[in-house]
């Protein structure tokens, strides 16, 4: 009688165990879901920023939309738990400035990501211009 008693308990203590052991597994799941989302979001987001910093650069201005839509194709049918995401880009003469937001089931997710409007080009020229002007002098 004993020897079916002892049998009993391994499945009752299994009974109690396996939803904990269930829960942990699906929270695990879930994390990583959660910051392969927030990786994919934040490395569009700065991507956006460097090709709208190059775009300035080289073009003079940078629209919106095409910074929007350039981000929507980097993240698309790449994010698992969060469905879709918005942008908001802000443009100032120093730097873009890209805010990534997406939201379900109650939670939220926001990154920001910047770049500098770097001229380098301009520093190179006066570099030169300095250097040319240095020989002048000592000759």
């Amino acid at each position: 009688m004993r020897k079916n008693w002892r049998q009993a308990s391994t499945v009752v203590e299994m009974a109690y165990l396996m939803p904990v052991v269930l829960m942990v597994w699906m929270l695990v799941i879930f994390i990583l879901f959660y910051y392969h989302d927030k990786n994919i979001l934040s490395g569009a987001a700065y991507e956006t920023a460097v090709v709208g910093s190059e775009l300035i650069h080289e073009e003079g201005e940078l629209k919106e939309e095409r910074a929007t839509i350039y981000f929507q194709e980097r993240i698309e049918g790449k994010l698992l738990f969060f469905g879709s995401a918005s942008s908001e880009i802000s443009v100032d003469e120093e730097s873009i400035q890209v805010r990534g937001k997406a939201s379900s089931k109650g939670l939220s997710l926001a990154v920001e990501k910047s770049a500098a409007v770097t001229e380098p080009e301009k520093k190179i020229r006066k570099k030169r211009a300095i250097l040319d002007w240095a020989k002048e002098v000592i000759q």
